[in-house]
């Protein structure tokens, strides 16, 4: 199997591709046609976090972009600066390339005998064969792998397929300039994590998930481009209409991948603020926006949360 890694407001709530989604939610592997971009708002997806003794920058990252889509804006760079710590989302280490396709086949693979075929309905794995095909990928070679495994894995490749890459994610290039201008790098999460969290779904969540991203992705390509345009200018209230409106379909799904996580983190996030130096914080966008976002979060503790 080729491995794969693994915004805009109109008048009505709308529906988010599940494979948009990927781009702004996970590290390791995400609107529609006819709307409008935002309006330039002069602000980036950075927000700066104070106490009384220090400051955190929250960055929203997209783990996939282009390299037309740098360089980032002014007041990511001079946060950058000014950070003595960049903490990712996943902790970079047990991210490489061969570990992910390492826990992705520990985790990923059926090991009761069951297939792709018997796992889901009749016409949803005709439509995944039809959407590999697409693709360049023979069906028969994701018919050891579970559901999410699928979705994640034809998602990534239609986005690389337009022309988005992960290596450009915002998230590598901090790390990389990081490591360029030695500052200790951290994660908020490991692989592992992440992973179980995928193949903690259900039979029926998962099927759902792979369902709604093979509908879907035909929609991509203008999906992702107003999703990064939403981004670049800071609409916050804009890309948390569709990245969180779609998700609360699926309540269990939502609370795993974004309420849950967000509560785990800010423990951590008021630990670096106890610390007394300036860090980086950098996390998939759909994390920030939302009442239970992270802003939210921090606010509802008493510290003073602002847009850069």
């Amino acid at each position: 199997m080729r491995r794969g890694c693994f915004g805009m407001r109109t008048n009505r709530i709308v529906r988010l591709p599940a494979a948009a989604r990927l781009l702004c939610l996970l590290f390791l592997l995400p609107a529609l046609a006819g709307a409008q971009a935002p309006a330039s708002s002069g602000k980036s997806f950075l927000w700066e976090v104070r106490s009384d003794r220090s400051r955190v920058f929250l960055l929203g990252s997209i783990h996939f972009l282009r390299g037309e889509d740098y360089p980032l804006q002014q007041t990511i760079e001079e946060s950058f600066a000014r950070a003595k710590k960049v903490v990712l989302e996943i902790e970079l280490d047990g991210a490489a390339p061969e570990r992910i396709q390492q826990l992705t086949l520990e985790k990923g693979l059926f090991r009761n005998g069951k297939t792709l075929r018997q796992s889901v309905a009749p016409e949803t794995y005709e439509l995944a064969r039809s959407r590999a095909k697409e693709l360049g990928v023979d069906v028969e070679t994701l018919e050891p792998f579970k559901p999410w495994v699928v979705a994640l894995t034809l998602a990534s490749l239609k986005l690389k397929k337009l022309g988005y890459d992960p290596s450009l994610g915002v998230d590598r290039y901090l790390a990389r300039r990081a490591k360029e201008a030695n500052k200790p790098l951290a994660g908020l999460e490991t692989a592992e994590f992440q992973i179980a969290l995928f193949d903690g779904f259900s039979a029926r969540e998962q099927e759902q998930m792979l369902l709604q991203t093979l509908r879907e992705m035909d929609l991509l390509d203008k999906s992702v481009e107003r999703i990064v345009q939403s981004w670049r200018t800071g609409d916050a209230a804009a890309l948390a209409d569709l990245m969180l409106a779609s998700m609360r379909q699926y309540p269990e799904v939502h609370r795993k991948l974004i309420e849950d996580r967000n509560r785990r983190w800010v423990p951590q996030i008021e630990r670096l603020l106890a610390e007394g130096d300036d860090a980086l914080v950098v996390v998939g966008a759909a994390h920030l926006v939302g009442e239970a976002g992270v802003l939210e979060l921090l606010r509802a503790r008493g510290y003073r949360v602002e847009q850069k």
